[in-house]
């Protein structure tokens, strides 16, 4: 019994109250600069896509998971977009970067590593 509540003891203390996420902020516009900020209680990181006239512009910051589901839609400088919001829940998922590689890049990389193998 004692070595029972010595492992309960053990496994409690091994236990972590819930911590808030790291997050990135910005609005649409100014995400070339983006801020950290300390998310609430049970909100997730969130970076909305907004497309308008083939412009697309990124708000990110912080929001509860049951507007990760859907779109809104927004104002924004006078015009209504549609925005798509993308999720995640680690500390600064919404990273400031997305890193992109073109399909040319990616096939040479491809070809180089191949040609090291062969030759």
């Amino acid at each position: 019994m004692k070595m029972l509540l010595t492992a309960c003891f053990i496994v409690l203390l091994s236990c972590q109250i819930g911590q808030a996420l790291d997050c990135y902020k910005c609005e649409y516009g100014t995400c070339l600069t983006p801020t950290k900020m300390t998310c609430g209680t049970l909100e997730t990181c969130v970076t909305y896509t907004a497309q308008t006239g083939g412009l697309s512009l990124k708000k990110k910051g912080c929001t509860s998971p049951t507007n990760c589901m859907t779109g809104t839609s927004e104002t924004y400088m006078g015009i209504t977009v549609t925005t798509s919001p993308s999720c995640c829940i680690t500390n600064l998922c919404n990273s400031a970067f997305t890193p992109r590689v073109s399909a040319v890049t990616g096939l040479a990389v491809l070809l180089s590593l191949w040609m090291a193998k062969v030759f």
